[in-house]
């Protein structure tokens, strides 16, 4: 196998099981697929040849090849969902092994296994094969759902909450709830403290937020988490007819109440949709400037829900889910922490050289990890050399406990040769200082070089960003039950572990490995296609890769671990790095910046 012949002398680890990790990756085939993208599995000889493996060599598992999926909803309530996949096996000695399945949030991940005995007569002719896989949805909440086998994708939607209740019609579209007749439902502010804020792969994302549909952005999850209020005032619309049919004029409006609910009385049984216009009057009021983060329809979020009243039913939970763009700041606790992490430089890389008496912009990112919102605070000049300044300067917005902000100030150059460093911290409304963690000795900083005859250093040149990282292989070692120091476990007690993550000083690097560059978010499943590549690198003997001449943009780094230039050097294995099963990281790029350690950690298996 690649890993003896790579790395002689290691023992690598063999689940027992095949299990799932985050992101949509799997323990042996690691990219992340979907619909379109499809492994081929192509005969080495002729159908009718037939060969013997090996005697001495071990049973090889691996994942099934799948062509394609169909998603079945069953004519019943509660609703019952099963995937067919179809697809091939390579030859006639590899056999289906285990169907895996689980759930994540909204997510089915499948994974259909194989086995492949040792000393087998085999016909090296494609093998069609069919896996019917029940799904459990029995429980869930109105919604649409992905399905993931294999990396191929379909999604099936939920009208209503698949939950039989007492005395609830069982049988028919819009089968109610239990609750007296009329439609009801709840819009709730979905709470995110970072919304808007970029994604940064190097930060883990505030409860309650996710990347939005850009990639580069966050928003709200979509989810009414505990202690989520309503939000009162909100006009709700009913249409008779389904969504894509209804009539403006024709619609009866009602307003959300002090908690956020709304109801529908003394309406007959039929379709309707449910509607919440944002840009009405009474809605910008009671929103302003926001996103609706839930119903979701095909992965995208609708401000409209079609709903089938049945005779004498009711229909509740027919919610809206509602993220402000501007977070309501609370006032300040008397007993809050002020705190921030620094996160970036954003304008002025340490040593920028500059003529005597140059202006200059210095930018940093921080983020509010304390638990003080940030109204009317500044950052403040503590020690150093002032370059101008030696008072504070106001941060304009307000920012929240768990906000991002980048904050930029204008400074001047000394006007005598040398090496000058300015540092920099936060001073709240009463004036107090304080550092990074909260530390009263860590402070930001901009340093510079002035030097006599040197240009003075204007806006980022184009093309003067950079991305590099380094792939390296991710060990884990398990021995009688025993996990090396390289190891974590994929979930307290299941007895199963992944590499850590980590660049251990006992890794190493993986050279020849196929780095693709594109513009804009990460597609779905991370794989750019050919017309959207911007570059491509290959890591050195060093385990390194570099992309330059770039400019102030968002960019997705990618790496594919079935393309033909990788497979062969990765294949069986997963990414540990930037995330379980991701081989993929969105990247926002100010101009001039050089991003380094965009890297990626992969685990070999058996």
């Amino acid at each position: 196998m690649k890993q003896e012949r790579l790395y002689a002398g290691r023992t690598l680890m063999r689940r027992a099981a095949l299990g799932f990790v985050a992101g949509c990756g799997l323990l042996l085939l690691a990219a992340c697929g979907s619909g379109g993208q499809e492994a081929t599995a192509t005969p080495t000889v002729a159908p009718a040849e037939a060969t013997l493996a090996p005697a001495d060599s071990e049973p090889t598992r691996g994942q099934a090849v799948v062509d394609s999926i169909d998603v079945l909803i069953m004519e019943s309530f509660p609703v019952q969902v099963s995937v067919t996949a179809q697809g091939n096996l390579p030859d006639g000695c590899t056999q289906i092994d285990e169907v895996i399945t689980q759930q994540t949030g909204t997510t089915f991940r499948v994974a259909i296994t194989t086995l492949r005995q040792p000393s087998a007569v085999c016909t090296l002719a494609l093998v069609p094969f069919e896996e019917t896989i029940p799904l459990d949805v029995e429980g869930l909440p109105a919604g649409t759902y992905e399905v993931s086998v294999n990396g191929v994708s379909d999604s099936f939607t939920l009208d209503v909450d698949n939950v039989l209740a007492e005395e609830t019609p069982t049988t028919g579209a819009g089968a109610g709830t239990g609750e007296p007749p009329g439609i009801s439902g709840f819009v709730w502010h979905d709470l995110c403290a970072q919304t808007g804020a970029t994604v940064d792969p190097a930060v883990t994302p505030a409860e309650g937020c996710i990347a939005a549909a850009d990639g580069a952005t966050l928003q709200a999850n979509g989810v009414r988490d505990t202690g989520e209020p309503g939000i009162p005032g909100v006009q709700i619309s009913l249409f008779a007819g389904d969504c894509t049919t209804a009539t403006p004029g024709d619609e009866v409006t009602t307003t959300t109440d002090e908690s956020g609910a709304f109801r529908f009385e003394e309406i007959s049984a039929d379709t309707y949709c449910v509607f919440l216009d944002t840009t009405t009057a009474a809605n910008v009021a009671a929103l302003e400037e926001g996103t609706i983060t839930f119903p979701v329809n095909n992965g995208v979020p609708t401000n409209s829900i079609t709903v089938t009243l049945a005779e004498g039913a009711g229909l509740a939970d027919v919610d809206f889910g509602f993220d402000f763009r501007f977070l309501p700041v609370a006032a300040a606790a008397s007993d809050c922490t002020n705190s921030f992490e620094f996160l970036l430089d954003l304008t002025v890389p340490d040593d920028t050289v500059f003529p005597p008496g140059a202006e200059f912009e210095a930018g940093w990112r921080l983020r509010n990890n304390g638990t003080c919102p940030w109204d009317g605070y500044a950052v403040a000049f503590v020690n150093g050399d002032p370059m101008g300044i030696t008072g504070t300067v106001p941060i304009e917005d307000t920012v929240a406990p768990g906000q991002s902000a980048d904050v930029v100030i204008t400074l001047t150059a000394p006007t005598a040769e040398g090496t000058y460093r300015s540092n920099w911290q936060l001073a709240d409304t009463e004036g107090a200082v304080f550092g990074i963690n909260g530390q009263a000795e860590d402070a930001f900083w901009v340093q510079i070089v002035v030097e006599e005859g040197a240009e003075a250093a204007g806006p980022p040149a184009p093309g003067s960003a950079s991305i590099s990282g380094v792939v390296w292989e991710d060990l884990c070692v398990v021995t009688n039950g025993t996990a090396s120091r390289g190891c974590v476990e994929t979930e307290e007690g299941s007895g199963f572990f992944r590499g850590n993550g980590t660049f251990d000083t006992n890794e190493v690097s993986l050279p020849g490995i196929t780095v693709v560059l594109g513009q804009g978010a990460c597609p779905p499943g991370g794989i750019i296609a050919v017309a959207d590549r911007l570059a491509t690198a290959t890591t050195d003997d060093n385990g390194l890769y570099t992309f330059t001449g770039l400019d102030a943009d968002i960019y997705c780094v990618s790496i594919d671990a079935l393309s033909p230039e990788n497979v062969d050097l990765l294949i069986p294995g997963n990414w540990t790095w930037p995330a379980p099963g991701t081989g993929r990281q969105g990247i926002r790029l100010a101009g001039g910046e050089v991003r380094e350690a965009v890297d990626f950690g992969w685990e070999f298996q058996e």
